[in-house]
């Protein structure tokens, strides 16, 4: 059997069990287990599906047992429980990928007891070196083990749990170790469930090293939205949250971490928009931007002081650039990730080919940088700048790390002129987060879990072996979704949070469902019906936006954003009367609104009240001389009312400013009402060279015959007229 069918089967039994399908499981368990002759787990099968068997012949005998529901639960989470063990021992036989690669080799290493034991004794062994004058990193050469060994393990015993929690909590331990751990735990958990490493999470994130906490927390969020259908079946784990319900500053913790979670949706839409918009725009300045910005001096005294007093009249030139270089600013401010096209071409060392080395926590030790500095003709030399770039959040470990192992390959020019800048822009970036962690004391929690989850990000996308990995940021992050999430969040201020910022961000289809869930507790919130209407509109939900609306309006009268929004959506659903009667009342509110004056028009076009129309949209060019785009509507009205000569003056005006194809065939339907055949064929003719394409224009003018045969065109001459102009194209 192939690994993609045994995969599938995996999916398929998990998808039955989460539908409480519990026989088909069953059955599909058991048939796998003959192939693979898994003994232990055929006899754990026989003993399931006899419970199980008996559970159903009792329930049909009506046999009245208050334990019943607890007894189905127990059963369902047994079976997802033997369907791990099955696939994992499959898996062990016939996968490839690095975690079964990990576990055929470790089959007769030491435990995980063992292993922890000796990683302690390297401590040691480099505390007395260190006493006596001498260098080693006898620990550093076992993180690697550890590491491997944590993330492959699948089953743990109470000892080993005992032990793993003993180290990750010890803060003796240098943090960089315990956080690089607990990435250990987490990734091997994202592969393959674990009820003991989920359980280890949980206990981590009473840590109080932040970093490890964070971590913690992260692996954790994770690990709940993609097992979120099984928990309920796992009693310790549902306890386990009401636990961490307790504590408020956990949920404040996670709220702002599920934010940075869901914004690594943005990630794939800033890299596009800096490659394809920003970037271009920036090389096509660049001459100009040099000799404006003075980039040759930005090292210097005037660049210290203050903004270049010649940054605006340069953007004059490109206003569009400089709004897109402020959005970027925003983005970083906001934790978005804006570096990721920048440093992942600076992924390639071999430092990068070991996965810990992807998750470990940046520090200027690591032996990997020992080139860099340990020589102060290099950029990072400085202690201060070691220390100020280790701390700040600006890029993530896995970056910094990039950073350092790019300095040997740089000139020294450019080496001399980068460690300046980054002097000077490090100690306002310390200056700026000092700032912030004074004002927003959670915010130094909310950088350490951002950077961490870009390090991850990194991991899944970057990794040169990713394909052996589940891209957990392919998921929709979706937590409100999530049956954990309303556990975790009794407070509906946390889920207004993120419905808030799926709203900002323009995911409407997400922040509908999270409003939805907000009204079901407070119908009456007339913002909160607002944003969910207009969610819904941008969707083309429009009936149901429509309704909404309707309810905002009641709630609260003459709001005439409510009005127009309502007036819009009924002609989105083609009741342009209805749209009429709303847009007038928005007229009263605002007489000389011009886009209200030209909606109004429009709904008078669509009910074919042509004259009433016009009023409108002569009322919107005279109070508006420079709008061209009326002329459109008049000329066209004035066309189906007859009033042929207003609409030749309006068309050529049209035709003047600017032409288009279905003017062009306006005008020549205006001049063979005017009996001017000749003219009409020399219009419809520009038509079809405009196109580059006759079918389309037949195709409209088809559409249109009715209209011409009502203002007078003999229905006997369009024949003629169609002949005539196909003549006439093939000359």
């Amino acid at each position: 059997m192939e690994i993609q069918e045994i995969k599938k089967l995996n999916q398929e039994i998990n998808n039955a069990l989460c539908k409480k399908q519990i026989k088909d499981a069953l059955a599909m368990i058991g048939n796998l287990a003959k192939q693979f002759q898994s003994g232990s787990i055929i006899d754990d099968h026989y003993n399931i599906q006899f419970t199980y068997k008996s559970l159903l012949s009792y329930a049909v005998e009506g046999v009245n047992d208050p334990e019943q529901q607890k007894m189905y639960d127990k059963i369902i989470g047994d079976t997802f429980n033997l369907s791990d063990r099955l696939f994992s021992f499959i898996y062990k036989q016939k996968s490839s990928d690095y975690l079964y690669q990990l576990r055929r080799q470790s089959d007769n290493a030491n435990s995980i007891e063992n292993v922890i034991s000796n990683f302690y004794e390297a401590l040691e062994s480099d505390a007395l070196a260190g006493q006596i004058g001498q260098q080693s990193n006898t620990a550093d050469e076992s993180i690697k083990h550890i590491f491997n060994k944590l993330f492959s393990v699948h089953d743990i015993s109470l000892s080993e749990h005992k032990a793993i929690v003993g180290i990750l909590l010890d803060e003796d331990v240098n943090y960089t170790y315990r956080a690089l751990f607990v990435s250990a735990i987490t990734v091997g958990l994202l592969q393959e469930f674990s009820l003991e490493k989920l359980l280890v999470l949980f206990e981590v994130c009473s840590s109080k090293t932040q970093e490890v906490r964070q971590r913690s927390l992260v692996g954790l969020i994770l690990s709940l939205y993609k097992y979120d259908n099984r928990l309920k079946y796992y009693p310790t784990i549902t306890k386990r949250i009401d636990l961490l319900v307790d504590d408020e500053k956990n949920i404040k913790a996670i709220s702002s971490l599920l934010i940075n979670l869901i914004r690594t949706r943005e990630t794939e839409k800033i890299i596009t928009k800096l490659n394809e918009e920003i970037l271009p725009e920036v090389v096509k300045m660049h001459p100009n931007l040099r000799n404006k910005l003075d980039i040759d001096d930005m090292i210097g005294e005037k660049f210290i002081e203050g903004e270049n007093p010649d940054w605006e009249d340069f953007f004059k030139d490109s206003p569009e650039l400089k709004s897109k270089l402020e959005e970027i600013t925003e983005w970083q401010m906001e934790g978005a990730d804006v570096f990721l096209s920048t440093f992942k071409t600076l992924k390639h060392f071999p430092f990068f080919n070991d996965v810990h080395n992807w998750l470990i926590p940046f520090d200027v030790k690591n032996p990997a940088l020992a080139p860099n500095y340990g020589d102060d003709q290099y950029i990072f030399g400085s202690k201060s700048v070691q220390e100020s770039l280790t701390k700040s959040g600006f890029l993530c470990n896995s970056d910094k790390y990039s950073l350092f192992l790019s300095v040997p390959f740089m000139p020294s020019f450019q080496k001399d002129m980068m460690a300046k800048m980054f002097e000077q822009q490090l100690e306002q970036i310390e200056d700026i987060e000092k700032d912030d962690s004074l004002v927003k004391p959670d915010k130094k929690e909310a950088n350490i879990n951002n950077r961490y989850i870009q390090d991850l990000y990194r991991l899944y996308k970057l990794y040169p072996h990713r394909n052996q990995f589940e891209d957990v940021f392919a998921w929709k992050m979706a937590f409100h979704k999530k049956q954990f999430f309303s556990t975790l969040f009794k407070d509906q201020s946390y889920l207004r949070q993120i419905g808030e910022f799926y709203f900002k961000k323009q995911y409407y289809l997400e922040a509908s469902e999270v409003f939805a869930i907000l009204l079901a507790d407070n119908s009456s919130h007339v913002e909160l019906i607002q944003k969910s209407a207009y969610s819904l509109q941008q969707v083309g939900k429009y009936t149901e936006a429509l309704d909404l609306y309707l309810r905002a309006d009641i709630l609260k009268t003459d709001q005439l954003w409510t009005i127009k929004k309502i007036a819009l959506m009924y002609k989105s659903i083609g009741k342009p009367q209805e749209s009429l009667n709303y847009y007038l009342q928005a007229e009263k509110l605002k007489p000389e609104d011009l886009h209200t004056q030209a909606l109004i028009g429009h709904c008078h076009l669509d009910l074919k009240n042509y004259k009433d129309a016009l009023k409108y949209y002569f009322k919107v060019e005279y109070l508006d001389s420079t709008n061209t785009k009326v002329w459109s509507p008049i000329a066209w009205c004035s066309f189906v009312s007859g009033n042929f000569e207003q609409a030749e003056k309006y068309y050529q005006k049209l035709l003047i400013s600017s032409s288009n194809n279905q003017d062009l065939i306006n005008i020549g339907h205006v001049y063979l009402c005017l009996k001017d055949r000749k003219q009409a064929l020399v219009y419809y003719k520009k038509a079809i060279n405009l196109m580059n394409n006759s079918e389309e224009f037949f195709n409209t003018f088809y559409e249109d015959q009715e209209q011409l045969i009502l203002n007078g065109v003999d229905e006997l001459d369009l024949p003629i007229i169609i002949d005539q102009l196909k003549y006439s194209i093939e000359e």
